[in-house]
This record gives C-alpha cells, sequence and structure tokens, in this order.
C-alpha cells in the first residue's frame, strides 16, 4: 500500500513537471507579434495560439507554433501561415511590445525633454505624437500600422501626453502661461513681465 502510494505521488510529480515544461515553453509566444507577410511583405499582427504551441512542443523543448489570430483574418484564414518560422526563430524580437521598448529607449519627451524611462507591463504607457500632431499611447496604435507610424514619430511620455489631452479636449478651461525653469532648485516660475513704462501705459 505504501509502496502504491509513492508510486501514485511520484506520477503526479511528473506529471506535473511534463505540463509545466510545455506551458513554459508555450509562453514565450505570448502577446501580439509583428511579422511580413510573405503574401504582401508588410507588417501584420499576429498571435500565436498558446493552446496549440503547448500541445505541440516536444519532449527535445521543440515548439511547433500556430496562429490562433491575425489582422489578416477572416479574409485570409486559410493561408498557408508561412510566416510562422519568423516567429518561432526569434518570438522576443517579434513581440509588438519588445518592438515599441526599444524604439523609446534613450529617447526624450518631445515637450518636457525628459528621458522616457522603462516601462513594464503594469506601467502607464508613454506616448508618440505624429503628423496629425495629436498624441496617441503607442499601444492604443493598431500593432500592423506601428512600424510605420513609429517611423514618422516623436516620443511624448505619460504625463505630457495626459496633459496635451486634456487640452485638446478642454481647450476652454485651460489657460497657457509662459514659464521657465528659473527658480532656485530648478523648478518651473511663472515669466514675470516687467512693470509698463509710463509711455506704455494707456492714455487715461
Amino acid at each position: 500500500m505504501l509502496n502504491e502510494a509513492y508510486l501514485l505521488f511520484a506520477l503526479i510529480i511528473i506529471t506535473a513537471a511534463f505540463v509545466f515544461a510545455r506551458v513554459s515553453r508555450a509562453l514565450k509566444f505570448h502577446g501580439k507579434m509583428l511579422v511580413t507577410c510573405p503574401e504582401t511583405s508588410k507588417p501584420e499582427a499576429v498571435k500565436v495560439g498558446l493552446t496549440s504551441a503547448a500541445m505541440t512542443s516536444s519532449v527535445g523543448g521543440h515548439v511547433h507554433p500556430k496562429l490562433g489570430d491575425c489582422s489578416r483574418w477572416p479574409e485570409r484564414n486559410d493561408c498557408g501561415q508561412d510566416c510562422v518560422v519568423q516567429v518561432e526563430k526569434d518570438p522576443q524580437g517579434h513581440r509588438v511590445w519588445t518592438i515599441a521598448s526599444k524604439w523609446f529607449e534613450g529617447k526624450k519627451c518631445v515637450y518636457c525633454k525628459k528621458p522616457i524611462q522603462p516601462f513594464h507591463y503594469s506601467d502607464h504607457r508613454p506616448a508618440v505624437i505624429c503628423a496629425e500632431k495629436i498624441t496617441i499611447q503607442w499601444d492604443q496604435i493598431c500593432a500592423e500600422k506601428l512600424p510605420e507610424a513609429l517611423s514618422a514619430a516623436y516620443p511624448v511620455c505619460w504625463s505630457c501626453h495626459v496633459a496635451e489631452t486634456f487640452i485638446r479636449e478642454h481647450s476652454d478651461l485651460v489657460v497657457i502661461r509662459p514659464w521657465k525653469k528659473c527658480g532656485p532648485l530648478g523648478e518651473y516660475i511663472p515669466e514675470l513681465r516687467p512693470p509698463a513704462s509710463a509711455d506704455d501705459r494707456p492714455a487715461s
């Protein structure tokens, strides 16, 4: 009886380890990714089916991913999925999040000139300003259009994006005043205008 209990416990541990290994390998393909469509030679957004990736994971660790979604579907959901090989070779490099993070790396906000800090999934997303001169968070841009948008965009931190959005949407509630970093600690102080001379004063 004791031997059977040990055997059952060992079987549970081996099964759990096997399932965990498969799921871990499949999770490398999580998230939205960008590929170059073999048919159009244009960027397209795809998602790998994690369930099929876990099920097709071999004992040796190789995963045979299949698409679960594509920006060209449902019109072309019968394609040969030849783009999967791109994701299979470098899932991290094709992830949309990675592409955006690398683009913002080392850049400064076009408004406040502060560096764009590395961001994580729980952080506020930085934004960009494009030809339309409207700020938009990068993750609100269609993934397949992101490379084109970033090629002509300027980086904007989240704080300035919020401020610019409020100014655009509630311009009647905003008063713009010139400010300069002239305080003793480098803080912003309103620009003071010199008092008007006698010649500049309106006649009474």
